[in-house]
């Protein structure tokens, strides 16, 4: 029998927070008369965090790992394949990103199950309902790439770039089914907290890829060098090792009741709504920081080149930062979405604080990076003079914001692990475009690009109270003896 799906209405209004209650959430201090153990850092908590955060944290770096070598490579024949690639893998991911982020629903269900004991029994049902919809959005992005690429003489001013966008495209478009569907394995392997072997298929593909252009880009080993194109066929051919080796791990022992005849002798995808109403929010989550992200460009490009070099060091550093943080959101996730599958409250609030001073510890060497090393950072950027000058103002700014969205990024582990995923929509929308863009856009009239960056750090701040309170209630909800004064 599948498991009764959890539905809890979360109150995201933002009454006045008090300190004991943010207290609370850091580890410094209780809640009311809750029990010390519940409330502060758990040893164990953090060990198991760490298992599964670090191989998280391996898998998201080689997946940066790829894209950075192959715009390395491209830039190694000319600046028109350097912008070329770039303008492809952006159209691309663009195009994606959100269905990825929708299909991630798959990692707290997951987890959700095993917590209840259920996995089992339903892991048949759940991976029949995931493949169906990793198939459904492969058609989906198949066809809208189809569209840009019949949209690249408009997009594109000139003819040789858009020829080579073309020929990228045209490779790189068969990626999609064959990632979706190795994500949708891998996700339920993280969702049931086996995140190692996952993280070793990234590492492999990620090898497979460096010998695929040393192979085919550069022509050894007795192949043709294909040049730049061949760059397009090595991202496919480590997406290809990556699909065949996910599905080994079906074999490992929470998949074993997984077979032919439990996945073919019905047809019925009783998580498919499951997963559209936990992933559409996160999707959405994805959509709309990327369009900000977008926006943002455009706006700090009519300030001049200065700025803008300044403004894309500053997020490409921001960007790389997140790798850790990541891994130990997927991780909190994880851990959360297990424990409320037990109906394990305590377990929940344990969870809650350690994974905060966990995120903040594993932070904490690039948060030194930003205070004492922005002059070394420009430096391996190549960037002086006023372009310098305003990265190192901005550095100061991107300490502070890193602090408060490390924070926040935990706070959204949580949420996500009991599957409150429009709250994290909300709470981002709400940071993003009612107070990061328009403060940030009366700001930069006096200080320029800083002035959007100190507009995204009040905004991560809104968030972090959004997602503050809208945890505690819910676990005040749900423990009388947890009491939220507001």
């Amino acid at each position: 029998m599948q498991s009764g799906v959890r539905l809890f209405k979360i109150d995201t209004r933002l009454p006045k927070i008090s300190k004991q209650e943010f207290a609370a959430l850091l580890g410094f201090a209780p809640v009311n008369n809750c029990k010390r153990d519940n409330l502060y850092f758990s040893r164990p908590v953090a060990i198991n965090l760490i298992k599964l955060g670090a191989p998280l944290t391996l898998l998201y770096a080689c997946d940066i790992g790829m894209h950075t070598v192959a715009m390395m490579v491209a830039g190694s024949f000319s600046t028109e394949e350097l912008a070329a690639f770039g303008f492809a893998t952006t159209l691309l991911i663009s195009t994606v990103i959100a269905l990825f982020a929708l299909l991630g629903a798959i990692i707290p269900i997951t987890a959700n199950l095993k917590g209840a004991g259920d996995l089992a029994s339903e892991l048949s049902s759940l991976l029949r309902s995931a493949l169906f919809v990793a198939l459904l959005l492969s058609i989906m992005a198949v066809v809208a790439l189809k569209l840009l690429e019949l949209l690249l003489p408009v997009i594109s001013t000139s003819p040789d770039i858009s020829s080579l966008v073309e020929q990228y495209l045209r490779i790189l478009i068969w990626i999609i089914p064959l990632e979706l569907l190795a994500f949708t394995v891998i996700a339920i392997s993280n969702g049931a907290g086996r995140t190692f072997w996952p993280a070793a298929i990234n590492v492999i593909a990620f090898l497979t890829m460096l010998l695929a252009i040393w192979l085919f880009v550069y022509g050894n080993g007795g192949f043709v060098a294909m040049g730049s194109a061949g760059i397009a066929y090595s991202f496919l051919a480590a997406i290809l090792a990556k699909c065949l080796l996910s599905v080994l791990l079906l074999f490992q022992s929470d998949f074993q009741s997984i077979t032919f005849a439990s996945l073919t002798r019905s047809h019925d995808m009783p998580y498919f709504r499951r997963i559209f109403r936990v992933g559409l929010p996160i999707g959405f989550n994805e959509g709309s920081l990327y369009l900000y992200v977008a926006l943002l460009v455009v706006f700090v490009a009519s300030m001049g080149a200065e700025q803008l070099a300044a403004h894309n060091v500053a997020h490409n550093v921001l960007f790389l930062s997140h790798v850790f943080s990541l891994g130990f959101m997927g991780a909190t996730s994880i851990l959360v979405g297990q424990t409320w599958g037990a109906g394990d409250m305590a377990g929940m609030k344990s969870v809650r604080r350690t994974s905060t001073q966990v995120m903040l510890l594993a932070s904490s060497p690039m948060l030194l990076a930003f205070l004492f090393l922005g002059e070394e950072i420009a430096a391996a950027y190549s960037i002086d003079g006023a372009a310098e000058t305003i990265w190192l103002q901005i550095c100061y700014c991107l300490l502070f914001l890193k602090l408060l969205d490390d924070v926040t990024l935990a706070g959204q582990g949580f949420l996500v692990g009991i599957e409150q995923t429009r709250t994290v929509f909300l709470g981002r929308v709400a940071g993003l475009w009612l107070v990061a863009m328009p403060i940030g856009y009366l700001l930069s009239w006096q200080y320029n690009v800083l002035g959007y960056w100190i507009g995204l750090a009040m905004g991560t701040a809104l968030t972090l109270l959004w997602f503050v309170r809208a945890a505690s209630i819910y676990l005040a909800q749900h423990n009388p003896g947890l009491v939220v004064k507001g």
